[in-house]
């Protein structure tokens, strides 16, 4: 892919501690309206941040949080900048990543431990996305539909892999383009640190005894437009399309589906 990321809103609110959390406002779909600046909010996981940082959430009025790690890495930072809010948390099974260690793409990556085969696994994980997290794409669209939660907050440890297919599907649902929902995801090349390889590489170590490559460490652990890509060709091999996807796995039938537009699409 030789998208590079621009469509980043200048606006957005910026935190310390946690440099890949983003308003989702300002994207603006093929009938132009845009998506409603402060409703959806996309972010890495809550280990990082600082006191000022939960003040600056806490004013947000998150009223949803789709959190998707693993219940390990949920016990590791719990989302405690909401306690004592009216915020409801939906908690995700979050196996679809290789910081959980019950993860298949492992022995997948045991046979060839090279970035190529780290490659691999990282596709591996892209693919089995859509069939993982469709009870939380489902659950999420319920909690902002049906019972009013907004705004919304998606996360996962990093914010870019199961975050990162998470809103390309809900952008997509809204007709944003595919090469702007593309563009999204790749913004989060410009705020990961390398804070999130520890927990990779002790992973990897663990498993095989000795320490990843910088190359495989590298694949395991960046953005690439490939990997989001391969998540959409799961769906449109296995369900034939996009629409399809989202009535059959995310319950948005054509009017449930016109509805959620209308909700976090603002005026042409």
């Amino acid at each position: 892919m030789a998208l590079t990321g621009q469509t980043e809103n200048e606006n957005t609110l910026k935190l310390e501690g946690t440099p890949n959390f983003r308003d989702l406002g300002g994207l603006v779909a093929r009938d132009g309206r845009a998506v409603r600046t402060g409703m959806l909010f996309r972010t890495e996981g809550p280990e990082f941040l600082t006191g000022r940082d939960s003040e600056k959430l806490r004013a947000c009025g998150i009223r949803l949080v789709c959190d998707l790690r693993s219940e390990g890495e949920r016990h590791a930072a719990p989302n405690s900048w909401c306690e004592g809010m009216d915020v409801e948390i939906l908690e995700s099974g979050g196996a679809v990543d290789l910081r959980a260690r019950n993860n298949d793409a492992w022995e997948a990556l045991r046979a060839d431990p090279s970035a190529r085969g780290a490659r691999r696994a990282v596709i591996h994980n892209y693919r089995a996305m859509p069939w993982a997290l469709a009870v939380d794409l489902r659950r999420l669209i319920d909690g902002m539909l049906v019972h009013g939660r907004l705004p919304a907050l998606i996360h996962c440890t990093a914010g870019k892999d199961r975050t990162g297919f998470v809103v390309a599907m809900l952008l997509l649902a809204l007709d944003i383009p595919r090469d702007t929902v593309f563009e999204d995801y790749l913004l989060s090349a410009r705020h990961m640190t390398d804070r999130f390889h520890p927990s990779v590489r002790d992973t990897f170590r663990d498993t095989f005894g000795y320490e990843p490559s910088p190359e495989t460490l590298a694949a395991m652990t960046g953005i690439d437009g490939e990997y989001l890509a391969a998540s959409l060709a799961s769906v449109e091999e296995e369900s034939g399309s996009l629409e399809t996807y989202f009535a059959e796995n995310m319950g948005l039938t054509g009017d449930k589906q016109s509805r959620l537009r209308d909700l976090l699409l603002d005026g042409s």
